[in-house]
């Protein structure tokens, strides 16, 4: 009787191992951005240790930087890339549970070869020194990181998209505009290539009337009322004939970031002659990501059609 017991076991342990391995139609890596004693703008010696909080959700204090790299098994040759910036009001990066599996698994559905959730050192003074500079630093080692993995990842060079989510939009807005400004040691502006920027509810003007308080602050720290470093990194004054064509995604009821923030930039991405589609929901509130509950419709949809029809993203 036992051993037929044992045997009941081991199927059902079978069973449990097969559908949760063939289940998950992708792998999972982590990469540090850096080597370790070669991360730049870190502070000889901290005492700080990095810290999730008890929801899983946000990470702080963050001195190793890394990317949680989501691969598609069923990959097409020449594929697409996204990068994932998430927000946090640069006080936190709220990469979400499981390290932003939820978004990864939602953008490999939709015909992503690689989704990379990147995990970025915040401005903290206490970790880095030049602050302002270190989430920037990150996002352009990321970046880089796939571009030359490129030909490894099946991805072609020309098909890879940024997408950031309040002030990880900021970041990515930053990413797509201050490409001249190269601050990430041994990274060089054909891996900083993008193809297409995505935008939800982002941080973009530092200035008032419309700048997210916290963000700017943070970013800048003692340099907060420094009016040039306002302007620098107000992106609505960064866009240029170099900026990618641009999603933006933002609710009317937001009063965390006003959407006006979005409407600045799209005012900047018209002047400039950039392809953008600007879809503002009614309700939504802040940091609504994929919950559509909030939103009343699932806005994804809207920007997978928009990538399948107006970018190269997936077009042979």
């Amino acid at each position: 009787m036992d051993l037929f017991i044992n045997k009941i076991r081991l199927i059902f342990v079978f069973i449990f191992i097969c559908t949760h391995t063939f289940s998950q139609d992708y792998t999972i890596e982590t990469i540090n951005l850096w080597k370790d004693g070669e991360i730049p703008f870190n502070k000889e010696h901290i005492t700080l240790k990095e810290t999730l909080d008890e929801a899983g959700i946000r990470y702080t204090q963050i001195s190793e930087p890394a990317i949680y790299v989501y691969r598609n098994k069923d990959i097409k040759n020449n594929g697409a890339a996204l990068l994932f910036c998430p927000g946090g009001g640069y006080a936190n990066v709220t990469i979400g549970s499981n390290n932003g599996e939820s978004m990864a698994q939602r953008f490999l559905k939709m015909g992503f070869n690689v989704v990379a959730v990147l995990k970025y050192r915040l401005p903290d003074t206490l970790i880095v020194n030049s602050q302002e500079k270190v989430p920037l630093c990150d996002a352009q080692k990321a970046l880089s990181i796939i571009h030359q993995n490129a030909t490894n990842w099946s991805i072609d060079k020309n098909k890879v998209a940024v997408i950031g989510s309040s002030a990880g939009g900021h970041l990515a807005a930053s990413l797509a505009n201050l490409k001249n400004e190269i601050i990430a040691p041994n990274v060089n502006s054909e891996d900083l290539k993008q193809a297409v920027s995505i935008l939800m509810y982002p941080v973009i003007s530092f200035n008032l009337p419309y700048r997210h308080k916290g963000s700017y602050k943070r970013l800048l720290a003692d340099k907060s009322e420094n009016q040039s470093l306002l302007d620098y990194y107000s992106m609505e004054n960064k866009v240029s004939e170099n900026t990618p064509q641009t999603y933006i995604i933002h609710a009317k009821d937001d009063t965390g970031v006003v959407y006006e923030n979005s409407l600045i930039y799209c005012e900047s991405l018209k002047e400039h002659g950039i392809k953008y589609k600007y879809v503002q929901l009614e309700k939504g509130g802040h940091g609504f990501g994929l919950n559509f509950e909030k939103t009343g419709v699932d806005w994804t949809l809207d920007l997978e059609k928009w990538l399948y029809t107006e970018t190269n993203l997936f077009k042979n």
